[in-house]
């Protein structure tokens, strides 16, 4: 992970921003871990996109605690 957004923030420094796209990262990371990496993607967000998905709630309410309201929103599918 932490090679992959060295290259997109690279990539950001001489091309257009394209969205980063996350599917269940944070899924084996301690909480600690899991609310460095959100707010690392939340400083990332000021750059592009980031879409993060995840079906457990726990990392939704890490997410939470962890970002502002004006970086993140939740949308839950029923």
């Amino acid at each position: 992970l932490a090679l992959r957004l060295a290259s997109l923030e690279t990539w950001l420094q001489h091309h257009e921003p394209l969205p980063f796209i996350v599917d269940d990262v944070l899924l084996n990371f301690d909480d600690q871990r899991a609310m460095a990496t959100l707010s690392a993607l939340g400083a990332l967000s000021k750059q592009t996109q980031v879409i993060f998905f995840t079906h457990h709630r726990h990392l939704v309410e890490l997410a939470q605690k962890t970002l502002s309201q004006e970086q993140l929103f939740v949308h839950e599918l029923k």
